[in-house]
């Protein structure tokens, strides 16, 4: 029996058709469905298109991979051209220089011509008529419509039950091919758009990421000046500053910078980059006034504490930082001075004048960050994944009004807690009030932020996905299925 899948967006559909080599994988399924593993059809529709993409696994495949680069380059700006070798790609993606376009090129080679098995079934199919006639075939996406056909291809990824053995390629970017930062489309005009954005897992790199960790915004008032910063001791820092302080000067904090211990560990800073990420963007209340992009240097306490920025584009000199809410949350202690013995983590903050802002780490990853400690044992998280979907069901009393599923990943204690919890598309983000997520969260209970500690989880957690439907339905799920 034909199996049939099919993502759905607005502007983009995305429709798979295969079979199943039988059953796949032991032990309890929560997911009733048949698992697909063979790919007999692929078919892409867009709105306002005449035309529809199809094609089989190659074809399939090859839009999988270009999707998955084109969108990591296109929101973060780096270019890199050897990012999959040599070999073209049948599916490939370009920006149309001069207007908001993306246009997609289907390639006419010999692997896209359709050829049939010895059983009958045909391996790949031509992705238009044109193809099997020997031409490539082009369309122009416009930003919606390729954010749409993003977010169904991470619907794809996100279903284990459909071919789980083609994933998106995810690598770095080499620091050789990296510019200065830029803006990145991750909330430009999302609401009046219906845009939506990329899971983060399918950018780590480079992509911003949601505000995810909560803590109340700091009230401490600003200094006057654009070049300012002011560590202390994480144990003493609310207890030492004040209002009065004369924040050190632009060298003091270049030295700080350079003298103390520099928080590298991925997973560390990955947590820290959220953080900063919620605070910023929750305090920039006048971001469609700016005629300028600003870009700084920020530096950030492991506790989460802004510390000290500074300007890196000649717009962000003098009093520029007046129309960012980085004095806003600077945290001034009462000398003024710059401590060298705490570690520093250091962050690239961009203001765009587009009302988009970007943080990302300075130096880049080293390594693919983790979430921490995880609790793996299949039957603790099976029954971790009743309690939570019990715990939200009780808790989520508001009558959905958001048009489209609301997916988060939630991180849960041993003891059923939740601990931490992070949007993982676009809706996810704009409706995030209309979940009971936030009243659930206790970071405390899993030592997030805990004095000394740091941001990082001190206890192991269960990952879960946790998808809030319009219908009313509610899904829980393991992050990372059943191991």
């Amino acid at each position: 029996m034909t199996i049939r899948r099919q993502y759905s967006l607005p502007n983009c559909t995305l429709i798979l058709e295969g079979l199943s080599e039988g059953t796949a994988g032991g032990g309890v399924q929560l997911d009733a469905r048949p698992l697909m593993t063979i790919l007999v059809h692929a078919e892409c529709h867009f709105a306002g298109q005449t035309q529809s993409l199809s094609g089989g696994r190659d074809f399939f495949e090859s839009l999988v991979r270009s999707v998955s680069r084109y969108a990591q380059e296109f929101l973060s700006q780096v270019h890199h051209p050897k990012l999959h070798g040599d070999k073209p790609e049948l599916v490939q993606f370009q920006k149309v220089r001069g207007h908001n376009l993306h246009r997609l090129t289907v390639n006419s080679t010999a692997d896209a011509i359709p050829a049939a098995s010895g059983g009958g079934m045909v391996q790949d199919f031509a992705s238009y008529a044109a193809i099997a006639q020997g031409t490539s075939v082009q369309i122009d996406l416009t930003t919606v419509q390729l954010f749409d056909l993003v977010e169904a291809i991470d619907q794809f990824l996100a279903d284990g039950r459909t071919l789980p053995d083609i994933r998106a390629p995810l690598e770095p970017v080499s620091r050789r091919y990296r510019k200065a930062d830029q803006p990145v489309a991750k909330r430009a005009a999302p609401a009046a758009l219906g845009m939506t954005s990329l899971a983060i897992a399918a950018i780590a790199f480079f992509m911003v990421p949601l505000p995810q960790v909560r803590e109340p915004k700091p009230s401490t008032p600003q200094p006057n000046s654009s070049e300012t910063t002011s560590p202390s001791p994480n144990d003493q820092r609310q207890a030492t500053a004040t209002p009065t302080s004369t924040p050190p000067s632009a060298a003091d904090l270049e030295t700080a910078l350079t003298a103390a211990p520099e928080i590298t560990d991925p997973t560390q800073l990955r947590f820290l980059q959220r953080r900063l990420y919620n605070k910023v963007d929750e305090a920039w209340k006048n971001r469609r006034e700016l005629n300028r992009s600003l870009e700084y240097r920020v530096g950030v306490g492991k506790d989460g504490a802004l510390i000290g920025y500074k300007p890196v584009n000649n717009a962000a000199e003098g009093d520029a930082a007046k129309q960012t809410p980085l004095p806003d949350l600077l945290y001034i202690p009462a000398t003024g001075s710059i401590a060298t013995s705490e570690p520093i983590a250091q962050f690239r903050v961009v203001f765009d004048n587009k009302g988009i802002l970007q943080i990302s780490p300075w130096r880049g990853y080293t390594a693919k960050p983790s979430l921490g400690p995880e609790i793996t044992d299949a039957a603790v998280i099976r029954d971790l994944n009743d309690k939570l979907r019990e715990q939200i069901r009780q808790a989520w009393t508001e009558t959905p009004t958001f048009p489209r599923s609301l997916v988060y990943r939630v991180a849960v204690t041993e003891e059923a807690v939740i601990a931490d919890y992070e949007p993982t598309n676009q809706p996810a983000s704009d409706y995030e009030q209309k979940t009971p997520l936030e009243k659930l969260l206790k970071p405390e209970a899993a030592g997030l932020g805990n004095e000394g500690a740091g941001l990082l989880p001190q206890k192991p957690l269960a990952q879960f996905q946790v998808v809030f439907k319009p219908n009313g339905d509610l899904e829980v799920s393991p992050f990372r299925g059943y191991r």
